[in-house]
């Protein structure tokens, strides 16, 4: 064989890996997370999250009250980075929310309030309606988005989440929520100054101006960097005749190029055309086969690194799904339907029928359902949290924060406890497709709320968010496992104060009818005193 074939079967090698992992892969998210709270380091990630901001910050969050990240808004704000923040009416006015601070240096908006008749009362039926999300776009690359509000009760004690990722797919489909939400309330609830509003405009104008270049495949010719990386390529390629690259050797000098997943497709590129001008440049040297097979063998060495390190099979589940939305709704059941094996809910509120038997359903099929919840929303009128334990499915609901201090000898000792809530809403199905975001399973979530669903197959996340099951289904069942009796009194007691309380409202409204009836009585009795008397005097 001449080195003109080895050279052509080179090359013909080469595409073929290009072309598989071209239709088979996809660029690794240059940046994922996933912050679990109450955790000391949390809070810090998310802050540290927030200061990589080099352009723009748009948090769209149902309250806001914590002051570090209100400072880190605060400060990025200073350095020229465009802050926009979108809350929700009625928290903006709650005690300690920080809504109007922010805009002394954020765009700052609230949601619209619910439409109100001519008498300034909602319309009989109609519910509260709440901008519910809990997300953060930094630099339009990266998301953050969970259960997690901006509170200190939700960094300090409540079970909180939040998913961090740079894929373009899910940054692009809540940007674009973002601006919907922003756009629509800005023309009726802007919070900030037009200063704030001018300087976010300049903000904006000059935001094209400061972005680094991308560097991506050459076009025309190719620039300093990717010259840099083509000769460090050639030069350990050309030690593969004599010793083949191993995954090592391939890893290293991925560290050292630190590159971006998106440029795995033409480094490899660049790797095939390296090894078949190495083929032509050798001559007519004997050995034309063994150092094809060396080549060729350090050639699917880097492509197995690239695909480990910097690439990953796309994603077959990934979507997203706001709210409200009757189709979006329809699409979560949809998902919670294909458990075959397991289905871990943990979600703060259950109170959707549609929802709770879909959970039931999987449960009756033989699949293993877990359900973790707040021990508070559990007991509300509406809940369905002791139907489904009661119809066998594995339920626990939390027990209070527990605090800890460090005694003179340096053990750790319990010093008291604090209510808290089980605050999450994700769900994990057959321990491969993860829902998080800020959807309670409520009828108000689904119908009149703004909220966001996240569904996504990463194997990072899907395996976080496991062990973050694991750890509370552990911690929560050794104290507050509910068992079907436990089931049934609960749901005896619920139905009992609500009848009581209906009963109540009932009464009530009984003695302020009766109270009515008298006063009008009351007021006829002079009018009636009044008409006998003129009759008299027409009389007499």
């Amino acid at each position: 064989m001449t080195r003109k074939e080895c050279a052509a079967r080179l090359e013909a090698a080469g595409r073929l890996l290009e072309a598989v992992q071209r239709l088979c892969l996809v660029p690794r998210p240059t940046f994922r997370d996933a912050l679990f709270f109450p955790h000391a380091s949390a809070l810090e990630r998310l802050l540290a999250l927030l200061r990589r901001a080099k352009f723009s910050i748009d948090v769209c969050v149902y309250c806001v009250t914590e002051e570090r990240l209100v400072a880190a808004l605060r400060e990025k704000a200073a350095a020229g980075v465009a802050v926009r923040i979108v809350s929700d009416e009625d928290q903006a006015f709650n005690k300690g929310a920080a809504i109007f601070k922010t805009a002394a240096f954020a765009y700052t908006v609230v949601d619209e309030p619910l439409h109100e008749g001519a008498n300034g009362r909602k319309a009989e039926g109609e519910r509260e309606k709440r901008m519910h999300h809990k997300f953060c776009i930094v630099d339009h690359r990266i998301l953050a988005t969970g259960s997690f509000n901006w509170t200190g009760a939700a960094s300090s004690r409540n079970c909180e989440n939040i998913l961090v990722s740079s894929e373009p797919k899910l940054v692009s489909a809540y940007s674009a929520e973002f601006e919907r939400l922003h756009a629509a309330f800005s023309r009726s609830n802007p919070v900030s100054t037009a200063a704030a509003a001018t300087k976010l405009q300049a903000a904006l104008r000059g935001r094209a101006a400061r972005l680094p270049p991308a560097m991506g495949r050459a076009q025309s010719s190719r620039g300093t960097a990717e010259e840099k990386v083509a000769a460090a390529l050639s030069q350990l390629l050309a030690q593969a005749p004599s010793g083949r690259l191993s995954l090592g050797a391939c890893r290293a000098l991925l560290q050292r190029l630190n590159l971006r997943p998106v440029q795995a497709r033409w480094l490899l590129h660049t790797a095939t055309e390296e090894c078949c001008e190495l083929m032509r440049r050798r001559g007519r040297r004997r050995g034309a086969a063994a150092e094809m097979a060396a080549l060729l063998s350090s050639l699917g060495s880097l492509a197995a690194t690239l695909e480990s390190d910097l690439l990953m099979p796309p994603s077959a589940a990934a979507a997203t799904l706001f709210f409200p939305s009757v189709a979006a709704r329809e699409e979560l059941c949809g998902v919670l339907a294909t458990a075959r094996h397991t289905l871990d809910v943990c979600v703060f509120t259950l109170s959707d029928r549609r929802i709770a038997d879909t959970v039931l359903d999987a449960h009756k099929r033989g699949a293993a359902v877990r359900l973790i919840t707040d021990d508070v929303t559990a007991m509300n009128d509406g809940s369905l949290v002791f139907e489904l334990a009661e119809a066998g499915v594995a339920t626990v609901v939390d027990s209070d924060f527990e605090e800890w201090r460090t005694a003179e000898d340096g053990s750790m000792r319990r010093s008291g406890s604090t209510p808290r809530h089980m605050h999450h809403k994700f769900c994990l199905v057959d321990g491969q497709i993860l829902l998080t975001g800020s959807y309670n399973f409520s009828w108000s979530a689904g119908n009149v709320n703004c909220e966001n669903m996240l569904i996504t197959d990463d194997p990072y996340h899907v395996r976080r968010y496991g062990e973050a099951f694991e750890g509370l289904w552990r911690e929560f069942r050794r104290a507050m496992y509910v068992s079907r009796q436990e089931a049934a009194v609960r749901i005896q007691r619920i139905e009992r104060g609500r009848r009581e309380r209906t009963a109540g409202a009932r009464g009530m409204r009984q003695v302020v009818n009766a109270a009515s009836v008298k006063a009008n009585a009351g007021r006829r009795k002079p009018a009636a005193a009044r008409r006998a008397r003129d009759e008299t005097k027409v009389v007499g």
